[in-house]
């Protein structure tokens, strides 16, 4: 009789593993951040769980997504990657120091996201005393004899420019935030390959092409010839991070292919001191 209980004990035991591991393998994971690409939004190492389900569905702008680098080097050791999805498959996206306009509308940038200022030296002082007291971290990167560069938020900014007088602004400078257009790839649709399809498209073709498609000369060839459009296989997307100083987004890995998001950052369950 004993034996027959603990033979049922393992097997509740058993059947409730298989639980939770299909659950975390298809609906639901927790993950560490560990860099600080999403601050402040999410802060380096922050434990956050990712709806996986949400993957399989339409992703909408704004959402922190968490996904598989496309990269063709990192296919045996893929990194994940935390980042903001800013368009769509199909959406035309120019992105601008005032936020994204995606088909037309601008989306302004988070208030939490971060940019970078320089500050001239003769205010640095009384600049890092303003930061103190008024509890903003002082995230700076300093060469010598040159103006130093701060990190800040949109809101941080705000509340700083309130305190200052105005020879203090004119010293205080956001750095310019490079602009740029691009039509981001919709499954069967066929696109004109621009020089802007070439840089961002070029590790999704290769991939599509089943390794067949070769580049040279700022041109795509494939079987020889050189191809002058491409008719995407796949839903793609372009996500880029708040902290653009300290992040790996699509700037970097182009294109993100749908099959490569894990899921939807659902919401942060621990937070790091």
């Amino acid at each position: 009789m004993p034996l027959k209980r603990n033979r049922g004990v393992w097997i509740i035991i058993f059947a409730i593993v298989v639980f939770v591991l299909l659950i975390r393998h298809f609906c639901m994971g927790s993950y560490r951040i560990s860099t600080h690409a999403m601050e402040e939004a999410l802060h380096k190492g922050d434990y956050v769980l990712v709806n996986k389900l949400s993957a399989k569905k339409q992703l909408n702008r704004n959402e922190i997504i968490l996904f598989k680098s496309p990269l063709q080097r990192d296919r045996d050791h893929t990194p994940l990657i935390a980042s903001r999805c800013v368009a769509l498959p199909g959406d035309t996206i120019h992105v601008g120091s005032a936020g994204y306009t995606i088909n037309g509308v601008l989306y302004p940038r988070s208030p939490q996201s971060l940019a970078s200022y320089m500050v001239s030296q003769d205010i640095r002082e009384p600049f890092v005393k303003l930061l103190t007291k008024m509890n903003i971290p002082v995230r700076e990167s300093q060469e010598p004899g040159k103006s130093s560069t701060f990190t800040l938020t949109l809101f941080e900014e705000y509340q700083i420019r309130e305190e200052m007088n105005e020879k203090a602004n004119k010293l205080f400078v956001k750095e310019k935030v490079e602009n740029y257009m691009l039509v981001v790839p919709r499954k069967g649709e066929t696109y004109n390959l621009n020089q802007g399809f070439l840089t961002a498209g070029r590790e999704v073709i290769i991939a599509e092409s089943a390794q067949e498609a070769t580049f040279a000369n700022k041109r795509l060839y494939l079987d020889g010839k050189e191809i002058k459009t491409f008719t995407f296989g796949r839903d793609y997307y372009w996500v880029l991070s708040d902290n653009t100083e300290d992040a790996v987004d699509s700037r970097h890995v182009g294109f993100i292919p749908a099959d490569h998001i894990i899921g939807k950052v659902w919401f942060r369950w621990f937070k790091a001191l």
